[in-house]
């Protein structure tokens, strides 16, 4: 585990850096609306694998207690306020807001600097056999202990 790959966790929120690249950007040289979800994806996945040493342990006692479970996201809301460009270096912030019996709500930024670019809410189902169940308590407890304060 890279601390520059995988980002960082301050002060209840995960942060990971990423560059623009030309393949990022639509004709007109912005980041093309799509690969932000893209980012997001790449900040929540990190968030999860910095979330503790025991990660591996807790999601085979999840496997063990809900067989072929799995994250999806359930809702997202996208608040586009400006663009990024090639060759920016942008920060993906992620932050839990709730942990609810089969879901969890995470906030998310992109950032430029001080600018926020994006603003996301995303709403993630933990899903087995195709069906919303709750999630293990084991997952709960260390989602809830990682919320971010308001």
């Amino acid at each position: 585990m890279t601390p520059s790959l995988d980002g960082e966790i301050r002060d209840g929120r995960h942060h990971m850096q990423v560059r623009v690249y030309y393949e990022d950007t639509d004709f007109s040289g912005i980041v093309y609306h799509a690969n932000y979800l893209r980012f997001m994806e790449r900040g929540r996945t990190n968030h999860l694998r910095l979330m503790g040493a025991s990660q591996h342990a807790l999601f085979e006692q999840a496997q063990e207690e809900t067989p072929g479970f799995a994250f999806v996201v359930r809702s997202m809301q996208l608040d586009f306020l400006r663009p990024a460009r090639m060759d920016d270096v942008l920060d993906v912030v992620t932050w839990p807001v709730a942990v609810k019996g089969a879901s969890i709500t995470l906030a998310q930024e992109v950032r430029r600097g001080e600018d926020v670019l994006i603003k996301a809410a995303v709403r993630v189902a933990f899903i087995s056999e195709g069906r919303a169940k709750p999630i293990p308590k084991s997952l709960r407890l260390l989602m809830k202990a990682d919320l971010a304060p308001e």
